[in-house]
């Protein structure tokens, strides 16, 4: 399994060119760090003494970061509250280069934009708080979101669906989105949620780890013949274009429906420091490079590579394209000719 450096250097300057939209959950991140040097005497618990505060772009917002880090712009939709946490994470996705007339933000004056704060101390997490209603669109919300769909879709060369099972993305959503990309000839692909996972159907590719795959079919999935008898149920019920399950450190899986090929790919990373965020890499990174028009194992392939660098990266980590290029490179996946 190869890539040619021309068509990888082609793809990258075609990377510019693409506009992908994000439908999918927002969340804002925030870090609490410190240390702690005694025990509450209140209860039996450390005091954390807060030296540094910050915030960042979590759920379907990682993968903004992810496009942004190479070179590609984005719409975002999803929902936030009337709230300051709101207006940090508008300020977090200028920063990414998202400019305010692509945010197709639903804005409620009765769910919070969902915060999830994380108290650290001496580089442990001590524990995480979260502020958030896990409550579905109301009829008259989903009509909002499918008219934003309908009036920017067909300015996109891709659309990728970043489900954390927060309400945002109803059945209806989820239909009406996939159903508006296939009509405009939309490349659709589905980062998911185990309690979504069947209603996915007519998409290019779906990119569940083997734990979601398996827990959707109600079954491990350990060897090579589990994951390809997943990919044909998986693909029966769905009917996409392609499957891929990330496999940890045994790499991932590609199924391609046409051909019925599986292409297995190996792990790449040399050290794992963290694997948070590295599925949002995955999805990210193969959608803007298949947009590019790499193919299906090409842009498995550079998203593998991807992958494997930022997981030796600590915490929610971006690669860009020269990590890219050397990562392919370093792994002999790279052909000069």
């Amino acid at each position: 399994m190869k890539i040619s450096v021309k068509r990888l250097r082609e793809s990258f300057k075609k990377l510019p060119e693409k506009k992908i939209l994000v439908v999918g959950d927002l969340i804002l991140d925030e870090y609490l760090i410190g240390s702690v040097e005694r025990i509450s005497p209140e209860a039996p618990v450390p005091v954390i003494w807060v030296r540094q505060e910050k915030q960042a772009l979590g759920g379907s917002g990682n993968v903004i970061q992810n496009l942004t880090s190479i070179g590609v712009s984005s719409i975002v939709m999803g929902r936030v509250g009337s709230d300051n946490a709101c207006q940090i994470l508008k300020g977090l996705l200028n920063a990414q280069n998202v400019k305010t007339e692509d945010f197709q933000l639903l804005e409620s004056d009765t769910i919070p934009t969902i915060l999830k704060t994380r108290i650290i101390a001496s580089n442990q997490q001590v524990c995480r708080v979260d502020r958030e209603e896990i409550i579905p669109l109301t009829k008259a919300e989903e009509d909002q979101v499918i008219l934003k769909l309908e009036n920017r879709i067909g300015e996109c060369s891709a659309v990728i669906i970043s489900d954390y099972d927060k309400g945002f993305l109803t059945e209806r959503v989820i239909r009406e989105c996939i159903r508006l990309a296939n009509e405009n000839n939309v490349i659709v692909t589905v980062d998911p949620q185990v309690s979504h996972f069947f209603l996915y159907k007519n998409i290019d590719i779906m990119t569940p780890n083997h734990h979601e795959a398996g827990k959707a079919l109600g079954r491990k999935l350990i060897s090579e013949k589990d994951i390809e008898a997943a990919c044909y149920e998986i693909c029966d019920r769905i009917q996409p274009k392609s499957m891929m399950i990330t496999r940890g450190e045994k790499g991932m899986t590609i199924f391609e429906v046409g051909t019925k090929k599986f292409h297995h790919i190996p792990t790449v990373a040399r050290e794992v420091f963290d694997v948070t965020g590295a599925g949002d890499t995955v999805i990210s990174v193969y959608t803007a490079f298949l947009a590019a028009g790499l193919s299906v194992l090409e842009a498995s392939l550079v998203a593998n590579a991807s992958a494997g660098v930022v997981v030796g990266k600590l915490g929610t980590a971006t690669v860009d394209l020269t990590e890219i290029e050397q990562s392919l490179a370093n792994l002999g996946i790279l052909e000069t000719n």
